[in-house]
């Protein structure tokens, strides 16, 4: 079977078992016709489809981390390619469900288990139909797969012809907005959602677009408006509620804890079990001062999602805060007594002690968690790393972040390395480390003057110089780079700088 006369086809295949994802990947290969990403969870597959075009998603309802619903929601919700055709699959679909689902505008729906012909007969009539739209929305689309690949300036030329043809829809002008948001024109790409709204005033996706837009450029109190007006139209959206509440938290007005608090409220009636949302309700609830409400939530978001460590990361977190250590050790003690395999309890626990700078026993309880335990192992590896640091074991430091940086190879964890070789003295080992950080994050300033200090104690004069240039270009407040860069160049201090004047020597190498 093949799909009309379309080729190349991409599709998404959304689901928590590996092996459904492989038979789904095998049937739509077989055409000849898809390439296909799979994902084990609908946050992932959300991630992804923030900077990719693709022709079809097909995604289990149910899943940890994201579920069908919440992949319906985001792509119905955004601005570009809102109408990609959206299969559902499920082997326990309620009424209620699929009542939902249609709310949501998911295109269609089959039940596990399915025929091989089946899903390939619902996925040829979605691409069908969603490839022979109007002129009109042909080149629309074409537009968005342009902005979606970067490629702005042609996405830009797509965009205008249709404005050209007269009558351009709200979804056109909020279209271009993003355009010129991209290529930096930011008053026109305003202008162009005011134009969108005057079109359109109950279209959403203007009010969404415009709030994003300035949030990305930190224009946070103008955006507060554009996301209560999409609200208004569009309640059901949980986690812009929250990004309101913060947005409203930040403010630190007198009215804003209570504003924050009744989007709170109203984020959990639409999702009573999400994490997210239950740890943010937590946080509200902390800086109103109610901190028994605060350890509920965090211990509710525990008991609907038991897989996840985040709450009792942040209980530990906040008890720290609170410098309620000893109410921490003896809560997570109880839960510990009542279930001996909650290993993640063991990781929080190991912080609190480590806190108390009780060292031993945080490096007691981190031994406890089995090294077969991936889905903590980077984690506890983490937090080994910081004990035995403090505990001026740093070659027993060395060794935990070196195995964190080559299972999780991120600037952070390869600077982590570096710095404590710096700590060693041992600045040639030190060097390397820091050349890998900075060459992923190249506009790191911290990164970039630890490299330079690096330079420095190997007597390499004019690397070092250059180093400690680049990183007070990054960072031209920083004191301690100042003061390196004029040692370095022998040049006298600023007064305000002079009591500063030996800080942060580096050794010299050995």
């Amino acid at each position: 079977m093949t799909v009309g006369k379309f080729d190349h086809l991409k599709a998404i295949v959304i689901d928590d078992q590996l092996n459904m994802r492989k038979a789904v990947n095998r049937i739509l290969e077989k055409t000849g016709q898809f390439s296909v990403e799979d994902f084990p969870n609908g946050r992932e597959a959300i991630a992804y489809l923030k900077t990719h075009s693709v022709d079809i998603v097909i995604t289990d309802i149910y899943m940890q981390q994201g579920d069908g619903f919440e992949v319906l929601a985001f792509i119905r919700n955004r601005t570009m390619q809102n109408d990609i055709p959206v299969l559902f699959f499920s082997g326990e679909a309620t009424k209620e469900d699929i009542i939902r689902s249609v709310d949501l505008g998911v295109s269609d729906y089959i039940l596990k288990p399915f025929e091989t012909n089946d899903i390939i007969q619902k996925v040829i009539n979605l691409i069908d139909k969603y490839k022979n739209p109007p002129e009109e929305i042909k080149t629309l689309r074409i537009a968005e797969t342009l902005y979606l690949n970067e490629k702005y300036q042609e996405a830009k030329i797509e965009f205008l012809k249709i404005i050209s043809q007269g009558k351009p829809s709200a979804q056109v002008m909020c279209g271009i907005a993003l355009v010129e948001s991209k290529l930096g024109n930011v008053t026109k790409s305003l202008d162009y959602i005011k134009e969108a709204i005057k079109i359109n005033s109950m279209y959403f996706p203007a009010y969404s677009t415009a709030a994003d837009i300035l949030l990305s450029l930190k224009r946070k109190s103008e955006a507060i408006p554009y996301l209560e007006q999409e609200l208004k139209i569009n309640a059901k959206q949980p986690h812009r509620r929250i990004l309101l509440a913060d947005l409203y938290l930040e403010q630190k007005k007198a009215e804003s804890t209570d504003l924050a608090l009744a989007h709170m409220k109203l984020a959990l009636q639409d999702s009573p079990s999400d994490e997210v949302i239950l740890l943010k309700y937590a946080d509200i609830m902390k800086v109103m001062g109610n901190f028994e409400k605060s350890v509920h939530y965090c211990m509710k978001a525990r008991r609907q999602n038991p897989s996840s460590t985040k709450s009792i990361m942040q209980l530990a977190n906040m008890y720290i805060s609170e410098g309620k250590v000893l109410k921490a050790v003896a809560l997570f003690t109880d839960l510990i007594n009542k279930n001996a395999n909650q290993y993640d309890i063991y990781l929080c626990r190991s912080k609190i002690f480590e806190k108390m700078d009780d060292f031993d026993k945080a490096m007691s309880d981190l031994n406890k968690i089995p090294t077969t335990n991936l889905h903590l192992r980077i984690e506890v590896l983490k937090a080994k790393g910081r004990v035995f640091a403090k505990m001026n074991k740093l070659p027993d430091a060395i060794a935990a972040c070196e195995e964190v940086a080559n299972m999780e190879p991120t600037a952070d964890n390869l600077a982590r390395v570096g710095l404590l070789f710096i700590r060693m003295k041992n600045y040639r080992s030190a060097l390397g480390w820091y050349e890998q950080s900075t060459i992923m994050e190249p506009n790191h300033s911290k990164y970039i003057y630890n490299l330079g200090c690096c330079y420095e104690a190997l007597r390499d004069k004019p690397k070092a110089i250059q180093c400690y240039e680049l990183s007070l270009k990054l960072d031209p407040q920083a004191r301690e780079t100042q003061v390196a860069l004029a040692r370095m160049k022998g040049k006298a201090l600023p007064s305000n700088l002079n009591k500063q004047k030996n800080s942060k020597l580096p050794q010299k190498a050995s």
